[in-house]
């Protein structure tokens, strides 16, 4: 009993001795640190005109880089094809430039670094982007000066008349006949096969008379027109033709005469 009460005593007197040193420590942290709010999920970010510099930094690097590679597979694919798994790969595209780019360099005149680089680069694709444009206009214009005209069957046949022999003092005039051509080379065409012509000539009775003749030749087109009056167009041509008439001999001219005269076909709508 008596070792109980000594214990119960000694205990007492240890946390009066610690409690006013752990009161004056929580006294001592209040002072050196004093509480305070702190706001939870509050960014703290950069403007934006202060990122602008640093994406444009960005975007001039990556064309820098794509611009030097296209044209390292250009000088070495120039002219031929480049092989690939299955057959040949499809032309490079060339990677146009940022769009704000084209002002900074007209703005800026002297530079260096990246941006001096990249003002270079800009001047070598202006160049290019021309003489490519012009390039695909020459090729554009060229493929339609020589594709084939489309035409169909009765564009190719001609309605002659009037056609006087190429020795006036004859007096021989094909007056009505046709015939049909095919396209040789631009302007001149052949005829595909003997034409038909009335031929009116002096007789040997002092008078004159009708005899059918057939004709092959050449004929050059001359100019497309429109009919008066009307929406429907058509061609005139000019005719050099050698002529046999069919119906006997005639003591008037020969039987084979040279004709010359225009003729006409019909065209479609434009």
């Amino acid at each position: 009993m008596g070792r109980v009460s000594t214990a119960i005593a000694v205990f007492a007197g240890l946390a009066a001795v610690a409690s006013p040193g752990v009161a004056q420590s929580a006294d001592d942290d209040q002072t050196l640190l004093p509480a305070r709010a702190i706001a939870v999920g509050a960014a703290v970010l950069p403007p934006a005109d202060a990122l602008e510099p640093v994406r444009r930094r960005l975007e001039l690097e990556h064309w820098i880089r794509k611009y030097g590679q296209w044209k390292e597979w250009r000088e070495k694919w120039r002219n031929k094809s480049e092989p690939g798994w299955f057959g040949f790969r499809e032309r490079r595209q060339r990677p146009d430039p940022p769009e704000w780019l084209f002002e900074a360099c007209r703005d800026v005149a002297e530079s260096e670094g990246a941006f001096a680089i990249a003002c270079k680069l800009l001047a070598d694709w202006k160049d290019d982007y021309a003489t490519e444009q012009l390039r695909r206009q020459l090729i554009a214009a060229r493929t339609e000066a020589e594709a084939p005209a489309k035409t169909v069957w009765w564009e190719h046949v001609h309605f002659d008349g009037l056609w006087p022999m190429t020795e006036w003092r004859a007096s021989v005039y094909g007056v009505f006949g046709v015939h049909a051509t095919i396209e040789v080379a631009g302007r001149f065409q052949v005829f595909v096969a003997p034409g038909t012509m009335l031929v009116n000539l002096p007789s040997s009775r002092g008078g004159r008379e009708w005899k059918p003749a057939t004709d092959w030749g050449v004929t050059f087109r001359l100019v497309d027109f429109r009919f008066p009056g009307t929406n429907r167009f058509g061609t005139l041509h000019v005719n050099i033709v050698k002529a046999w008439l069919l119906a006997g001999p005639s003591n008037v001219v020969n039987t084979s005469i040279d004709l010359a005269g225009f003729s006409l076909s019909l065209k479609r709508s434009q």
